[in-house]
C-alpha cells in the first residue's frame, strides 16, 4: 500500500479510484479510435465505448474528490494565502510538463516535416502562427477559449484549472458548518450541470463553442460534487452502506442503462459522485477487481494516456489506409479501433517514464526550495 505523509496526517493511495481514472481513459481513446476507424470504414459500426465524452465528467468529479482528500488537510493547517499558493503550484507542477512536451513535440515534427517534406503532417500546427500558438498552448488557454488547440484533449485540462483557481470558494462551501450552504451548494451545482448540457440532455460538441462557457461550468460544477462526495467519505457516516459490492454495483448499472438507452447523459453525470464515493468505500470484490496491478497500471499512466492519443490517431488511420487500401468493413474496423487503442498504452507508458514523472519530479524540487520536502509530496492518487 502507498501512503502519503501530510504534515502528521497518513494518506493511503485509493487505489481503486486510481484504475477508474484509467479506465476513463481508455473509454476516450476507443471512442476516438472508433471515431477514426469509422472514416475508413464501408459501413457504420458501433463505438467501443458509446458516450465515452462522459469518461471526462469522471475525470472532474474524480478531481474533486481526490483534490479534497489531498488538500483539504492543508487549507485547514496553513493560512489560506499560503496553502492556496502552494496548491496552484503543485497543481501547475503536475500538470504543466507533459503538456508543455507534447505541445512542443508536436510544433517541431509540424515544422520539421513541412522543412522536408514540403508537406505538414501535423494538421493541428500553423506554420504562420507556430509562435502565439505555441504559447497559448503551453499556459492551456485554447480550452478556455483563448488561442489555437494544437492537441485537442487537452481542452479538458484548461477548463479544469478554472476549477483550481475557484477551489478555496469551493471547499468553503463544501465544508461549511452550515447544512443549509451545502445542501444550496450542491443544488447550485446540479442547476449549474443542467445549464451546460445541449437540448436532450447531452454533452456532445458541447466543447466546440466559440467561447466554451458550458464546460466551464459543467467542469466547475462537477468538481463542487466531487468535493461533496468526499465530504460524505470523510464524515464515516455512509461507509457501512456504500462499502457494500451491491451498491457500487447497482450504481454502476444504473449509469449503464442510462447511458446504453439514451435517457439522457446528464442523469448518468449526476450518478458519478455516487459511484466515487462507492468505489472509495468498497471492501468487497469489486475493489479487490479494480485493485489488479493492470488497471491500476492503466491509471498510472492515465494523465499520459490521455493527452498522447491525439497525435496518434491521423497516422494510425494512414497505416491502416496503407496496409487495407479497401475500406474496412464493420467488423474490421470495431477490431483496428479496439488494436489502435490498445497499442496507446506504450506511446503512454514512454512519455510517463521519460516526461511526465521526470517532468513532475524536477518541478517538485524547484517547489520544494520554499517549502518542506515533505509538503511538497504529491499523492499517487490524484488526478491528472
Amino acid at each position: 500500500m502507498v501512503y502519503l505523509l501530510m504534515g502528521k496526517t497518513l494518506r493511503k493511495e485509493l487505489i481503486p479510484l486510481t484504475s477508474l481514472r484509467g479506465l476513463a481513459a481508455m473509454a476516450v481513446i476507443a471512442m476516438h479510435y472508433s471515431a477514426t476507424m469509422q472514416e475508413i470504414a464501408i459501413a457504420k459500426f458501433p463505438s467501443l465505448a458509446p458516450h465515452g465524452s462522459l469518461a471526462v465528467d469522471v475525470f472532474f468529479v474524480l478531481s474533486g474528490f481526490i483534490m479534497g482528500y489531498t488538500y483539504r488537510a492543508s487549507f485547514e493547517r496553513d493560512d489560506t494565502a499560503s496553502a492556496y499558493r502552494k496548491f496552484l503550484l503543485k497543481r501547475a507542477g503536475r500538470i504543466l510538463p507533459l503538456n508543455a512536451a507534447i505541445s512542443i513535440a508536436l510544433v517541431l515534427v509540424g515544422l520539421a516535416s513541412l522543412e522536408l517534406f514540403g508537406s505538414n503532417t501535423v494538421p493541428t500546427v500553423r506554420p504562420d502562427h507556430v509562435l502565439i500558438d505555441l504559447v497559448s498552448n503551453l499556459f492551456l488557454l485554447p480550452g478556455i477559449g483563448i488561442g489555437h488547440s494544437l492537441n485537442w484533449p487537452a481542452w479538458s485540462i484548461s477548463v479544469e484549472f478554472v476549477a483550481y483557481f475557484v477551489f478555496p470558494i469551493l471547499l468553503a462551501a463544501i465544508f461549511n458548518k452550515s447544512r443549509l450552504l451545502l445542501v444550496v451548494s450542491c443544488l447550485l451545482a446540479v442547476v449549474g450541470m443542467w445549464a451546460s448540457v445541449g437540448p436532450n440532455f447531452g454533452i456532445s460538441g458541447m466543447h466546440n463553442h466559440p467561447w466554451p462557457w458550458r464546460d466551464i461550468l459543467r467542469c466547475v460544477c462537477e468538481f463542487g460534487l466531487g468535493l461533496a462526495a468526499y465530504r460524505a467519505f470523510s464524515s464515516g457516516r455512509f461507509t457501512k452502506v456504500f462499502s457494500k459490492d451491491a451498491v457500487a454495483l447497482s450504481i454502476l448499472a444504473s449509469v449503464l442503462l442510462i447511458v446504453l438507452l439514451n435517457l439522457g447523459e446528464l442523469f448518468a453525470m449526476l450518478l458519478f459522485p455516487a459511484l466515487i464515493l462507492a468505489l472509495s468505500l468498497n471492501s468487497g470484490w469489486v475493489a479487490r477487481i479494480l485493485s489488479i496491478r493492470p488497471l491500476h497500471f492503466l491509471g498510472e499512466i492515465s494523465f499520459s494516456l490521455y493527452l498522447v492519443t491525439d497525435p496518434f490517431r491521423q497516422p494510425l488511420q494512414h497505416l491502416v489506409k496503407y496496409l487495407h487500401p479497401t475500406p474496412l468493413l464493420p467488423h474490421q474496423g470495431m477490431a483496428m479501433a479496439a488494436i489502435c487503442a490498445i497499442a496507446m498504452i506504450l506511446p503512454a507508458w514512454v512519455t510517463f517514464n521519460l516526461v511526465e514523472k521526470p517532468g513532475r519530479s524536477a518541478m517538485r524540487h524547484m517547489l520544494a526550495s520554499g517549502t518542506s520536502n515533505t509538503a511538497g509530496r504529491v499523492s499517487p492518487t490524484e488526478v491528472r
